[in-house]
Order: structure tokens, then sequence, then C-alpha cells
């Protein structure tokens, strides 16, 4: 189904700009607009996916593969942070897929402080994004990309450059206190 009027209302949305609107009110626009089934399907695009590999059989095309990217993705991060050789990492299940743009991004990012190595990660996903929407302006699967586009700006709404280095400072004073103490 086509979603012209829908599609065409949205605002743009850029990485690194702030979002236009929330996920949630994104989610008020696509309820009147869409089925019911598809409301729902659509309330399953996101950055939160299932572990399970197999999560993704029952969902449409766009879905599945936004499933497995972050799977994969997620998977490869946890193995990075576990070590090659660690049992945490051996454990850890084979992604279905291959995708060749996390491999590259996340070696990039490993080298970034902690906030810009997230925005590195955030980065990938919004290039797999990209292209999932290819072709895809008006229709279902441009509604779900768009979704988690969102999803991506809105984890950056509220955090302030201030507000992280205050939380930085109270942890090494935190950490610096317990290290005091053990000392004593």
């Amino acid at each position: 189904m086509m979603y012209y009027y829908l599609c065409a209302s949205l605002p743009a949305l850029l990485f690194g700009r702030p979002a236009p609107m929330s996920v949630a009110e994104f989610d008020e626009l696509c309820r009147e607009e869409l089925s019911a089934r598809d409301f729902q399907l659509l309330r399953q695009a996101g950055l939160h996916v299932s572990r399970d590999p197999e999560s993704s059989g029952a969902l449409p095309p766009v879905l599945a593969e936004m499933v497995r990217f972050e799977q994969y993705l997620r998977t490869r991060i946890a193995q990075r942070r576990a070590g090659r050789d660690d049992d945490r990492a051996a454990a850890l299940p084979d992604p279905a897929e291959y995708f060749g743009m996390v491999d590259f991004g996340l070696a990039q990012a490993a080298a970034a402080d902690p906030f810009e190595r997230e925005k590195l990660i955030d980065r990938i996903r919004w290039s797999h994004l990209d292209d999932l929407e290819c072709g895809h302006d008006f229709d279902f699967a441009g509604l779900c990309v768009y979704r988690c586009k969102l999803a991506i700006l809105e984890k950056y709404r509220e955090r302030k450059a201030e507000q992280g280095r205050e939380n930085f400072n109270r942890a090494v004073e935190r950490i610096s206190s317990a290290a005091g103490a053990a000392q004593e």
C-alpha cells in the first residue's frame, strides 16, 4: 500500500540534526493512516531487536533486513568488547548474513572516545537505512526506515556536552574515592 500524503508530509531527517518530532509523535501520525496490522508491524521498526536469529522470519522484507542488520551489528560490537578469543565472544550466535560496512565502521570507531564511537556506530546504522530506503519513498518500507532514523536522532535529543562532562567527573570522583578507601 502507498502512503503518498503521509510520507510527503513528513519532515526530512538528517543525521546529526535535531529530530523534528519524537517517535511517539510519528506513531500518532501513522496510527491514523495505517491499518491496525501495519501499525503493529511499524512499531517493531526501531533500535531494539530480538537476539533470536529466527525472529526476522515472519516479518516483511524491510523489517527482516533491519533486524538481521541490527543483530549483526550488536554481535560484532559484543565480539569486539569481549575479545576474539574470549569464551563469551565464541558463544555469540553467528549472524545469518554478513555486512562488511559494519566491520569496517567498527574498526574506525574503535579509536574514538565513547560518545564519538556511539555516533559512528549510529552512522553505520544510518548508512544502511539509506540503502534500504532507496525505492521506498511512499510505501510501508519507507515508513519503517523513517521510524528507525527518527529513533536514532531521538537518542541525541536530550544529550548535552556539559551534562556529559558532569556525569563523567562524578564517575571519576566515585572511582577515585573508592580506590582511596580501598588503599587505607
